[in-house]
């Protein structure tokens, strides 16, 4: 039956990276982007790669003992739908490989800021997709595929020094290329919903791999670092909050998020998952109370209304504060600050990051019994 094809390779997807999770819904996303064709070829691609590696047609051709020039023309039909990651292999040779959940899945179909009929038709199923993966999405055992970053301002001199992979302006000078599309979280929520959400579309930052991606699929444009700059100084005054990937080096993304939409932040206020369950969190407010006028402002700016007024001074629920440091912006005596949750510090590169995530996902599995 043709229905088993498609529960085949979402049970093939569950094992990407760390995994599309397993819910229903998957099944009807699918089946509206894929042919049976389509499927079947797909069941030939790996699985247990970091995002934005691939591997070559002639390899996935003899995993499906079928014929290399067949299989790359179907290759390329996949990757012209979005499905699969396509790029040069070090041989000169291209390879392909599965787009993974965040590095294009589901939010592929939004990056072009362009709302089709083949959008709208899509939005329904992907939102609800979205809807149940997140309290799922909570990564491998241990490791965190992002971080929230600190607007720039909260970052004090004696941190930089020490941890220059905090701040966006270190992220943004060290990139190779860059490019820009829109943000596909509040799209959703506008076409699915009464979202009264005005912040900007145009935000979402694409670094290095990625930025190529996208250029190269035409669904953003390139931007120099002074324009993506721009644009996070723009976010900050919106009260926009930034993430990247959980590492120091080889950053291929930054998001600009919004509380009332974004897949992250909105079931964080809204207490749908913990804190620490999907991204990792390195900084948390404080107050220097001797300075502190007891104004209220931060109270104000907080994107997640977790900062109260007691007894002329503000407090904090650190069980929820994220670090993001908006509520520094404002103010007026510099009282507010950040300090170090802890002594952890992100992964050293992109690679290092997911190649850990895997390798704890098929410990988990294992002890599963998987």
């Amino acid at each position: 039956m043709e229905q088993d094809i498609y529960r085949e390779l979402m049970m093939h997807l569950g094992k990407v990276g760390i995994g599309y999770p397993q819910i229903d819904g998957f099944l009807e996303v699918l089946q509206k982007t894929l042919t049976v064709e389509e499927a079947e070829v797909a069941l030939g691609l790996p699985t247990r790669l970091p995002p934005l590696e691939v591997e070559e047609a002639d390899n996935i051709a003899q995993r499906l003992q079928r014929p290399t020039e067949e299989i790359e023309m179907m290759l390329q039909r996949l990757a012209g739908k979005g499905f699969l990651y396509k790029r040069q292999t070090p041989s000169g040779k291209v390879g392909y490989a599965f787009i993974q959940i965040g590095f294009g899945i589901p939010q592929i179909f939004f990056w072009k800021g362009e709302i089709t009929d083949a959008v709208k038709e899509i939005a329904p199923t992907l939102g609800k997709y979205l809807r149940k993966t997140t309290p799922k999405a909570r990564g491998s055992e241990h490791t965190r595929f992002y971080r929230y970053v600190p607007v720039n301002k909260a970052v004090d001199h004696g941190l930089q020094a020490v941890y220059t992979y905090d701040m966006m302006t270190e992220v943004v000078n060290k990139a190779k290329k860059i490019a820009v599309v829109h943000c596909s979280c509040r799209q959703t929520r506008r076409l699915l919903t009464n979202s009264t959400c005005t912040h900007s579309l145009e935000v979402c930052i694409k670094f290095n791999k990625m930025a190529e991606f996208v250029l190269d699929k035409r669904l953003g444009r390139e931007i120099t670092k002074g324009e993506a700059l721009e644009i996070i100084r723009k976010s900050e005054e919106e009260g926009l909050i930034h993430f990247v990937d959980n590492c120091q080096e080889e950053i291929q993304h930054n998001c600009n998020c919004c509380a009332c939409c974004c897949w992250t932040v909105m079931p964080i206020k809204k207490r749908l998952v913990p804190r620490d369950y999907i991204m990792a969190t390195y900084y948390l407010r404080t107050t220097d109370e001797d300075l502190c006028t007891a104004c209220g402002q931060c109270a104000e700016d907080c994107p997640l209304e977790i900062i109260t007024m007691e007894n002329d001074l503000p407090v904090v629920d650190e069980s929820i504060c994220i670090g993001c440091g908006l509520c520094l912006l404002h103010c007026p005596i510099d009282a507010a600050k950040l300090k170090r949750k802890d002594d952890r510090v992100p992964a050293k590169d992109f690679v290092t990051l997911h190649e850990t995530a895997i390798r704890e996902t098929i410990t988990q599995e294992e002890r599963s019994g998987e």
